[in-house]
């Protein structure tokens, strides 16, 4: 989605268009289902609205909604992050755990840009929840993550 580099968290809830789950056509619902489905709850339609309503808004002047998904599912078609984790040997497992950098070097490498880690806690195990690659404001370049990790032990991450 797009950022402000000064305040990573905006912009977002921007005035636009609200959701319209008609405009998410058969074609590329089976596509999100696969590049973007909710892992949490497994309401996929309900977690692209809420990612639409947050930060696509904030793109509609170059992106309306249904290129906003367009270009989501193309950016993961670009590069594979589970293959590209597998191909480094990192595949989930129920209590191995790698480090920040052990997850982030197969990534730059095959990206070329480094990349952000999010991590969630579930009970006392650290799990890496997000990867999160970024794009200039066109999402046209991929660009380095300039942000502060977002885990916070970088020693013992956890991909279940």
């Amino acid at each position: 989605w797009p950022s402000n580099y000064s305040n990573p968290t905006k912009p977002s809830n921007c005035n636009g268009t609200k959701f319209d789950d008609r405009k998410v056509y058969p074609h590329m619902r089976s596509k999100l289902k696969i590049s973007w489905p909710d892992v949490e709850s497994g309401n996929d339609t309900n977690f692209w609205e809420r990612e639409w309503n947050k930060h696509g808004t904030c793109s509609e002047r170059t992106l309306n909604q249904f290129q906003y998904f367009e270009r989501s599912y193309e950016m993961w078609r670009s590069h594979n992050i589970t293959e590209i984790l597998k191909n480094a040997s990192i595949v989930p497992h129920p209590t191995q755990t790698w480090t920040y950098s052990d997850i982030v070097s197969p990534i730059k490498a095959a990206t070329k840009r480094t990349p952000l880690l999010r991590c969630k806690y579930d009970k006392n195990t650290q799990l890496l929840h997000e990867v999160v690659l970024c794009y200039e404001y066109h999402v046209l370049k991929q660009i380095d993550c300039n942000r502060t990790a977002g885990c916070e032990n970088p020693q013992a991450i956890s991909f279940q």
